[in-house]
């Protein structure tokens, strides 16, 4: 009978909530109850709120593609003799004498002179240019076909331009040379270079113009014409202070100014003016958007485009 009173008194003074302001260790003692309820409250907030929570809170960017403005890139004009490349397939004296020039010429600044990849030029350059004794990591591969890819298309995100304008005897020839600074590059075979020759239509030869972007384009024609020219920068002024809502619609003011120049001079109606730009609005600087307004839109950004400049007596 004591031991059952002792058990209750133990038990009594020990859920005595009391005894914590006498006996502040026994705190520490509720703790777990403390952090099971925390958990327990997160978890109830987290269930409750998972569509908010996953939510995105930065909204994506979407790139309007409609408003990409896109021009053509300089390339200078290639007229290449037809070769041989079964000829030119085994690296004589006067191939390698060749290459050899051609590399000192164009290569060495950034691949170096032993083509270690250590030129004056490639010190600054990320990735650093190619060390050709090294077999690995090349982004096209090592085989002679593959470096002539690499010297006609170029590698755009390692800096190595493109050699598609230069005589492809010269190209063979410095590859031959390439192919000295290791002794393990694959060998050359038949098959290799009719690939390579109905690739790139070497027995064929090429002849391509230049080109050039066709905004340098367009500067070019209005400069020949002082009228021209002035009408221009008037329409080009106009369009930087008179939107009148239609900015969406213009992506390119220079193209567009260069558009309404030869509106004026050509007296273009405005069934004429839609019919040029339903073609393809991005040569006209315009978004093609421009061809899903409804038919009063059409009306009001034609006159707009009128008003763009003032009707003077001008000769052009």
């Amino acid at each position: 009978m004591r031991d059952r009173i002792r058990k209750l008194i133990e038990i009594q003074e020990e859920i005595n909530f009391k005894e914590i302001f006498t006996n502040p260790a026994r705190l520490f003692g509720y703790t777990y109850f403390y952090f099971l309820v925390i958990i327990v409250g997160l978890g109830i907030y987290f269930v409750q709120n998972l569509p908010l929570i996953n939510k995105n809170t930065i909204p994506p960017f979407v790139v309007d593609t409609s408003n990409v403005q896109t021009d053509l890139t300089f390339a200078l004009p290639a007229n290449l003799p037809p070769v041989d490349i079964f000829n030119l397939g085994e690296p004589t004296q006067d191939l390698l004498d060749k290459g050899k020039a051609f590399y000192s010429s164009n290569c060495s600044s950034c691949h170096g002179d032993n083509g270690k990849g250590d030129g004056p030029a490639g010190l600054v350059m990320n990735p650093k240019p190619r060390d050709f004794s090294d077999a690995n990591g090349w982004v096209n591969g090592r085989k002679f076909s593959e470096i002539y890819k690499t010297l006609q298309e170029g590698i755009l995100k390692s800096g190595m331009p493109a050699y598609n304008h230069v005589n492809p005897e010269d190209l063979i020839a410095v590859i031959h040379y390439i192919r000295t600074f290791a002794s393990d590059f694959p060998a050359i075979t038949k098959d290799e270079l009719q690939t390579l020759n109905d690739t790139y239509k070497l027995s064929e030869g090429k002849k391509t113009a230049g080109q050039i972007p066709t905004s340098k384009a367009l500067s070019l024609i209005l400069i020949d014409s002082k009228e021209h020219q002035q009408l221009y920068d008037e329409i080009l002024s106009n369009l930087n202070f008179q939107t009148n809502g239609f900015s969406n619609l213009i992506i390119s003011k220079e193209k567009f100014a260069g558009f309404l120049v030869n509106l004026y001079s050509s007296n273009l109606s405005e069934t004429e003016f839609w019919n040029l730009i339903k073609v393809n609005p991005v040569n006209y600087g315009l978004s093609p958007k421009v061809l899903l307004i409804d038919e009063g839109t059409k009306k009001n950004f034609y006159g707009y485009s009128i008003s763009l400049f003032t009707k003077k007596d001008r000769k052009l």
